[in-house]
């Protein structure tokens, strides 16, 4: 079926909608021991941008062990870009800032274009939509990509002593499944992460589990 055609009736049916209601779970295991979890139920108003959430997360590493619950409420800034650049500023930019921003752009679209590639898209008997993405139909120079985007991720958002994990992540491997209902909405984001972890001293098995779903 048409991946693109689909993709397009989710995010159109998702730009109609005034709020997102949803629940996030993570886990993560260190060979087969669970070190870290989380639950976020959020709802989000698409119009104001306004974000209620109540969230617990624990954390069970190296001989600590951490848990904590809480609710808040925030505003999520409006990005927008006003102004422009009068020719003097503009004058500044070199060569070779453009050059990389150029670069990196192209960088960004080979990545999208890949993903898009390895998507496999397939209607159910019931009418219902899975949207399938499997590491292995990934070439392997977007699999570092990813491996890089995970260590900063961690390093920005992880615990402090739990993001050196994925300092080191020699393999990964994942499948991502969206479930899609009759009227293109999101009901449910699962994934599973697989990698194998290696230092000077030893080597250790990370797995993640991943669901994000949404109440329409």
């Amino acid at each position: 079926m048409n991946k693109l055609k689909l993709l397009y009736d989710v995010v159109k049916t998702l730009k109609g909608k005034e709020a997102i209601t949803g629940l996030l779970m993570v886990e993560v295991q260190k060979d087969q021991t669970k070190i870290f979890s989380l639950q976020n139920e959020f709802n989000k108003n698409m119009l104001t941008h306004h974000v209620k959430a109540k969230l617990s997360t624990e954390l069970d590493y190296e001989g600590k062990a951490v848990k904590l619950q809480g609710n808040s409420e925030f505003t999520m800034p409006h990005c927008s870009r006003h102004g422009k650049h009068s020719g003097r500023q503009f004058h500044h930019h070199n060569e070779k800032l453009h050059q990389g921003r150029f670069m990196g752009k192209l960088a960004k679209l080979a990545f999208a274009f890949s993903v898009l590639d390895a998507l496999q898209a397939t209607k159910q008997d019931d009418g219902t939509f899975v949207l399938a993405l499997n590491a292995n139909d990934l070439p392997e120079e977007i699999k570092i990509r990813l491996r890089e985007k995970i260590a900063r991720f961690s390093a920005h958002h992880a615990p402090h002593n739990l993001m050196k994990e994925c300092d080191a992540i020699e393999q990964l491997n994942f499948v991502t499944n969206m479930f899609i209902n009759k009227n293109y909405e999101v009901e449910k984001i699962a994934a599973t992460l697989t990698s194998t972890r290696t230092n000077e001293q030893s080597e250790h098995d990370l797995n993640a589990q991943i669901e994000l779903s949404f109440a329409w």
